[in-house]
């Protein structure tokens, strides 16, 4: 340590270094003790754990991970004499096309559409219906065209939602039909009818 010269009192003492902690004061780096043995195996309890990989081991997957990719166009859903009908959590692409000669359409996309994303659907029917199920909150945007029916989107009004973001937009063509699409919540009570199919326990 330094002093001033007027006395130990004249100036602030300043603080020791690092070379002037232990023995290398006293007389230099040959009188400091040698330090402390580190931990290891052979002091029981104090070493670290060792960890060794197991071979082969699996890994269980992460809870938070995304869902898969989702495709961005499907196989053509194609049917002559029947109903098309897609319910619960099914595999959707971005691009739905569907293809019948006699017979309904019926998508529920309700478990499967997410908020912020686009599906799209096309359908071109003989005779034969379309009708799909979105949540609450969905935009949807229909065109296309009946020679004998209608083409509409009907709310449900005992349901008022926010705009999600999602978007679902339908291209119909059909000679005899309707082209429908409807918002339904995810418990809707007793479908109306014609939409009982979206709970067929009910």
């Amino acid at each position: 340590m330094t002093y001033g010269p007027g006395g130990e009192q004249d100036q602030p003492q300043r603080w020791p270094g690092p070379s002037e902690v232990g023995g290398a004061a006293a007389g230099g780096p040959q009188d400091a003790p040698p330090p402390p043995p580190l931990p290891g195996p052979q002091s029981p309890g104090s070493g670290l754990p060792e960890v060794v990989p197991v071979s082969g081991e699996v890994l269980p997957p992460y809870r938070g991970a995304p869902p898969p990719a989702r495709q961005e166009k499907s196989e053509p859903l194609v049917a002559f004499m029947g109903d098309i009908v897609r319910t619960g959590r099914w595999q959707a692409a971005r691009r739905t096309n569907a293809l019948q000669l006699m017979g309904d359409l019926k998508l529920d996309l309700r478990e499967v559409i997410t908020p912020g994303e686009t599906l799209e659907v096309e359908t071109w029917s003989l005779m034969g219906d379309v009708k799909i199920v979105v949540p609450p909150g969905t935009d949807v945007v229909v065109n296309g065209g009946t020679l004998l029916g209608d083409v509409k989107t009907e709310t449900d009004p005992r349901e008022p939602a926010q705009r999600t973001g999602a978007r679902l937009v339908v291209r119909g063509y059909t000679l005899m039909g309707d082209v429908v699409v409807r918002e339904m919540g995810a418990d809707p009570g007793k479908p109306p009818r014609g939409w009982r199919w979206v709970n067929p326990k009910r």
